[in-house]
């Protein structure tokens, strides 16, 4: 079975890099600065300092890995 979604697109990211494989990355990146553009949205529409530190330890760490994703595949293709 294929992961799909976010998990799906950070591990074919994983495997793409270490297979040295960048070609046409365009759609992956496209697919995590969207999902890094509505998690943004959606943090910020958390109502008080409680609810965003809650919203913060629940996403934290997938904010994380698409933030260091999206760098990546941005200077992967800015080398080609």
């Amino acid at each position: 079975m294929r992961v799909t979604g976010l998990a799906g697109d950070l591990a074919a990211w994983r495997e793409r890099r270490d297979a040295g494989d960048i070609d046409d990355l365009g759609d992956l990146l496209q697919r995590l600065r969207d999902w890094k553009a509505q998690h943004d949205a959606d943090r910020a529409r958390q109502v008080g300092p409680f609810l965003t530190m809650v919203w913060d330890g629940v996403f934290a760490d997938d904010a994380h890995a698409v933030t260091q994703a999206i760098g990546e595949i941005e200077q992967a293709m800015a080398r080609r």
